[in-house]
């Protein structure tokens, strides 16, 4: 896999150490650990979640994260649905959000949604990981 591969690749490199939180919000039990693992190994603090209604739980409690990485196609409530409901919520209407996804995407939906161009699964780690510490960073 392309994620361990990378986090083994790293060694004992000099990793930043940002602290910042990151909402990781992806259905896929494989990726979601492999991508939780890479990020706690690159010094962020990650709390995960399986779907968007708990997401949508996880937005309601303190403190908020730095930043979400979110995938669209999810069960209960997709990634489209659950950044209209965070963008109507004050209190984490600006954190950051990064979409990953394996289908493209309609454009104009992307863009409605104040959201970046999605990062493609199979991911491309090193651009994915450049973006998070450029939104992260203090």
């Amino acid at each position: 896999m392309q994620i361990r591969d990378s986090l083994e690749a790293r060694g004992d490199a000099k990793r930043p150490t940002p602290e910042s939180l990151i909402l990781l919000v992806e259905d896929d039990f494989v990726l979601r650990s492999s991508l939780s693992e890479l990020l706690i190994a690159e010094g962020f603090r990650v709390e995960c979640a399986a779907d968007g209604r708990e997401a949508l739980r996880r937005l309601g409690r303190m403190p908020s994260p730095d930043l979400i990485l979110l995938d669209i196609m999810l069960p209960h409530l997709d990634g489209f649905e659950l950044r209209a409901l965070q963008k109507r919520s004050p209190l984490v209407a600006n954190v950051p959000v990064l979409v990953i996804s394996a289908y493209d995407l309609d454009p104009q939906s992307v863009d409605e949604l104040g959201l970046p161009p999605p990062f493609r699964k199979p991911l491309d780690v090193e651009k994915l990981l450049s973006k998070i510490r450029d939104l992260t960073a203090a």
